[in-house]
């Protein structure tokens, strides 16, 4: 289970104020952006209200519906057939930072860059929490019928995909879209480094891309050890069943996934302003660490149990990753702060249990192998961490790229012509309207 992550929500603006049409000819397309914004501004704000019963598709679905304007918008100012008679302020609310609580409760910074980078960032956020979404309602899908445990295969499929889509984004942040505003921006790179949110910085958003991705991967080994679950369920311990798929596989994907939460904990601690980041990205990210690689080495006890007949060697990996798993139960605790919601104490309980239930009973079936059988001396800890093969990942990002900017056929969202002017966040909330555009899990209702 990922993280679900309460969305950043903007102020209300008014593109029809704050840009000149000298042409008279783009009023429509005035219109229909703030109509497609202030959709979007107001699904956040609903979101904002209870982020654990959304509609993830319909968020992502006005996101997205934004998106073709606001780059429309741009394309506009840049060829001058709109113009700024003054820089435009664009106010965001920050959600995986502490800054908001010193400076107030959006940070106000100027350039279209500023608002691209919010509505990508938010985007991204809503995709994964759309897959933590489906992966809630599977439950223990593994246990029930065939045609169930297929369901719940073609369901976590589905929840890989948004994850690593929203990998992908978060890349294509790091990569492409935060450099370009850091070199666009007015008062310099450096100021603006001194004055946005911590997590719109290369470094947190690659982080969280890595996240996104190892959690991605996580549900991939999932979704490859669920046709043999039943089968060790009702004969767990040592001897796999058939339909089990390879240990060493096993332990280097799981090996893979530890590599790529270290390499999130290294980002998150290289960020300017780390200080301010919510330590639950870390903590989040420093368990699901433990978690991987107590599983690497759990699949290595059984390679060499099972495989190559060493049980001595079962033995010294099953218990480095007895180490691994129940240090977990002394880890942070799970809480709620500044609106970011961490994932409960019990489901690491509960997950950590369980593997310590399986590593005991894989133990006593190897240590009673090794007194009654090999009589093998167990090898020492350190000459078996010598020898610990390289992770393999199962998935990469998938590419993002940004959709055409609209700049004719306007189609308003709300169909109204409304905005939503008011710049309070507890005033009485309208059910906007859709756009009918493609968005990112088009199709994907279940």
């Amino acid at each position: 289970m990922s993280l679900v992550y309460q969305l950043p929500t903007p102020a209300a603006i008014n593109f029809q104020h704050l840009l000149d049409d000298p042409t008279g000819q783009r009023t429509s397309q005035l219109s229909c952006a703030n109509d497609a914004r202030s959709s979007m501004r107001m699904a956040l704000k609903e979101c904002r209200q209870d982020p654990k019963r959304q509609d993830w598709l319909k968020i992502i679905k006005v996101i997205e519906g934004y998106l073709p304007h606001l780059l429309g918008l741009m394309t506009a100012v840049q060829t001058d057939r709109l113009l700024l008679s003054n820089e435009i302020i664009f106010s965001w609310r920050p959600t995986l930072s502490s800054r908001r609580v010193r400076t107030g409760p959006r940070i106000s910074l100027p350039s279209f860059q500023y608002e691209l980078v919010c509505v990508l960032f938010t985007l991204a956020l809503a995709l994964s929490n759309h897959s933590n979404f489906v992966v809630s309602s599977l439950g223990s899908y593994e246990f029930g019928s065939d045609a169930s445990r297929r369901s719940g295969d073609e369901k976590l499929n589905l929840a890989v995909d948004g994850l690593c889509r929203a990998s992908g984004l978060l890349e294509f942040l790091s990569r492409e879209t935060i450099p370009d505003w850091e070199k666009t921006h007015p008062d310099g790179a450096a100021q603006l480094r001194s004055c946005r949110p911590p997590e719109l910085s290369r470094e947190v958003t690659s982080s969280l891309s890595r996240v996104a991705l190892a959690d991605a991967e996580r549900l991939a080994i999932r979704r490859l050890l669920s046709k043999s679950a039943m089968d060790r369920h009702t004969t767990p311990g040592a001897g796999l069943p058939k339909s089990h798929p390879s240990p060493a596989l096993l332990a280097k994907l799981e090996l893979n996934v530890y590599q790529l939460y270290c390499d999130a904990i290294n980002g998150f601690n290289l960020a300017i302003g780390v200080g301010e980041l919510l330590g639950n990205l870390r903590d989040n990210a420093t368990q699901a660490r433990h978690f991987a690689l107590g599983r690497g080495y759990k699949w290595l006890a059984v390679e060499a149990g099972e495989l190559i007949n060493r049980p001595s060697e079962a033995i010294s990996w099953l218990g480095l990753a007895r180490k691994e798993i129940k240090g977990l139960n002394n880890g942070p605790g799970s809480i709620i702060r500044n609106g970011f919601l961490k994932n409960e104490r019990s489901f690491w309980k509960e997950k950590v249990e369980h593997e310590l239930e399986e590593i005991d009973t894989f133990l006593k079936g190897y240590e009673q192998l090794n007194r009654t059988v090999t009589f093998e001396p167990i090898p020492s800890p350190t000459s078996l961490l010598a020898r610990v093969p390289g992770g393999r990942p199962a998935l990469c990002p998938k590419k993002y790229s940004l959709p055409s900017p609209l700049t004719n056929d306007f189609v308003s969202v709300g169909g109204s012509g409304n905005v939503d002017w008011a710049d309070s966040d507890d005033e009485e909330l309208a059910n906007p309207g859709l756009n009918t555009a493609a968005y990112a899990l088009k199709g994907s209702y279940y």
